[in-house]
């Protein structure tokens, strides 16, 4: 059996002291239920989808009276450190240090000398959001940024939340701020917040104050704290604002003072070590309770429409910061719901990003609406919400089935009267219909096609049979995310011993150990364990759970005894199989005393 406890060797008696009371203050059962939805399997045990790997059955245990978890299909367990650990990709450290602070506990010190990057950088990012925030408040050059502020409705709770600042127009505030504070300059730019100049550039102006190694990647733009799951600072967007200074372009050569071609509206910390787009949705260590406590993500494009959505009271809320979902983003999200209801910008909508985002969110077993804002009340949640939060309620309530949406989104633009348009519109919704399973639902939406293209439902049902079965035969286009990993039923065989009559015979012992000279004698070849250790009694007790609970000692008895049974006849099946071969080595080897001995042997198992 796999575990995670590696790391763990070496540490001092203080720290497994500490780890002790993490253990005992921080119910495994409850801390997994953050991340998964259980549902009840017995007498303190409960079970879930397991989240590391895919499957459509539950095989995934977490016990509280052993305070463990187990999965029966890809065989990984452990306790709650080592839960916390495969779940959010932590080292065992990190994960310590994550659960001490939820636990309360005082750690001793891993590293006395430094402590790690991933740690450092988060230290470095929190400093940087607290030198905007406090820009924001107090700068007297910031006075365009608090109208801007202003204007968009936010109050000052909402910007103490979320850490809304600004990034005053110059070179080197927040650097030589932070450099004040000890930061130094590869710590700098490391975090994504500091740009290293090129020597060889030139200067904007003869007489610029330019630092001569880095400069400040964000100036004069109001700054979004990006956070992690866990409230963690990783990084930053920054908003272009008018007015309050010049405008420097942000490159690495700092060439020009005025640029020929306007500067970004939004720039974003780049890939670090911390910060990686694909695998962050803003807001979600915000939302994740709403959105396991209503199961159902709503997923916005933009941070401001995250923002107001809590501030007006819609919290389950998050934003994929204007990129097509990411397998990572999903697996995030699968924590808490399979359910999503997206609301997409106008310009977003329907285009190919867009709907490889939608199909890899129906690959992974999401049910996925799509919000459809009302007309004339604005063009992102953020407008709608300004002027009426029950228009956006109500949106999100109305939320359409992904191939509604898809079906009025293929004739938006398009002259139904050409025949070319009406087979771009059919090569569009026709693979979609190829996806629906039930027959009476995928013929009902032919007839609607053939009736709104003015065609025949003969000639869509014999395109349709032209069409490559997306479903079952395109890997590579709904499935790009989905390993081929093995998924074990739960029959017993060889290859899997967490499946296997040995695991069963074992957990029936757990249960019962004066059991233990009957199985000795069913199965007197096998050497049950003395002394099991702690990881195998932590399996064996789920497996007992799961399989036996309720059952009287007589029941328990008939199934050790057909149990050992079966798995003498599998080794009996084993035996025979080497003996036969081992009689043909013999045999060619011309060694008459050994072929004696082994048919002697295999005449025993008779």
């Amino acid at each position: 059996m796999h575990t995670l406890s590696g790391d763990r060797e070496g540490v001092n008696m203080g720290l497994m002291d500490a780890i002790e009371d993490i253990k005992s203050r921080l119910d495994v059962v409850d801390t997994v239920a953050e991340y998964l939805q259980l549902k009840p399997a017995g007498s303190g045990s409960f079970k879930a989808c397991c989240p590391f790997h895919q499957e459509k059955t539950p095989s995934f245990f977490v016990n509280r009276p052993r305070q463990s978890w187990h999965c029966f299909g890809c065989d990984q367990g452990g306790d709650v450190i080592s839960f916390v650990q495969k779940m959010e990709g932590m080292d065992f450290p990190e994960a310590l240090e994550y659960l001490a602070q939820k636990a309360g506990v005082i750690l001793p010190k891993f590293n006395t000398e430094q402590s790690s990057e991933r740690k450092r950088l988060q230290e470095v990012n929190d400093l940087a959001s607290k030198y905007f925030r406090a820009q924001l408040l107090q700068n007297p050059n910031a006075d365009h940024a608090r109208a801007y502020v202003a204007q968009r409705g936010l109050d000052e709770l909402t910007c103490d939340i979320w850490r809304i600042g600004y990034a005053p127009d110059g070179w080197n505030g927040l650097t030589d701020a932070l450099r004040a504070k000890g930061v130094t300059e590869d710590e700098l730019i490391r975090a994504g917040l500091a740009i290293k100049r090129d020597a060889s550039a030139k200067l904007p102006t003869a007489n610029c104050q330019l630092p001569t190694t880095i400069y400040n990647r964000f100036r004069n733009r109001l700054l979004f704290t990006i956070c992690d799951l866990h409230g963690k600072v990783v990084g930053f967007t920054g908003r272009i604002l008018d007015g309050g200074g010049a405008q420097f372009i942000a490159s690495e050569g700092v060439q020009h003072h005025a640029p020929t071609s306007p500067p970004a509206k939004y720039v974003n910390t780049p890939e670090t070590l911390l910060y990686k787009k694909s695998h962050i949705l803003f807001g979600l260590d915000k939302a994740k309770g709403e959105i396991k406590r209503q199961d159902l993500a709503v997923i916005v494009e933009g941070n401001m429409d995250v923002i107001t959505s809590h501030q007006f009271g819609v919290t389950n809320v998050v934003a994929s910061s204007g990129t097509a979902l990411t397998g990572e983003q999903l697996n995030l999200l699968k924590r808490f719901t399979t359910n999503l209801a997206i609301a997409f910008d106008a310009d977003a909508a329907g285009n190919a990003a867009t709907i490889r985002g939608l199909d890899l969110a129906r690959a992974l077993d999401f049910n996925v609406k799509i919000i459809v804002l009302p007309r004339n009340a604005g063009k992102d949640p953020d407008e709608v919400i300004r002027q009426d939060v029950e228009m956006w309620k109500q949106a999100i309530q109305g939320a359409l089935p992904v191939i509604e949406w898809l079906y009025r989104n293929a004739f938006k633009g398009q002259d139904t009267t050409k025949p070319e348009e009406k087979k771009k519109i059919a090569a569009t919704l026709l693979p979609e219909f190829r996806r629906i399973s039930n027959a009476v639902e995928r013929d009902a939406w032919v007839a609607r096609l053939a009736r709104d293209l003015g065609v025949s439902e003969d000639a869509l049902r014999e395109e349709l049979k032209s069409i490559r079965q997306q479903v079952t035969g395109s890997k590579d286009i709904l499935h790009p995310h989905r390993s081929n990993a093995t998924v074990y039923s739960l029959q017993p065989t060889a290859s899997h011993p967490l499946h296997d009559l040995e695991t069963r015979m074992l957990a029936i012992l757990y249960l019962k150990p004066e059991f233990h000279p009957l199985a000795q004698e069913r199965v007197s070849w096998y050497h049950l364990p003395e002394s099991p250790s702690e990881d195998l009694l932590n399996t064996l007790a789920i497996f007992a759970d799961r399989e036996f609970q309720d059952q009287s000692a007589d029941a328990l008895r008939r199934e050790l005894e057909t149990t050992c049974t079966l798995l003498r006849d599998k080794w009996i099946t084993g035996e025979r199989t080497r003996l036969e071969q081992e009689m043909r080595d013999a045999e060619l080897a011309g060694d008459t005393a050994k072929i004696s001995d082994l048919l002697a042997q295999f005449e025993k198992l008779i």
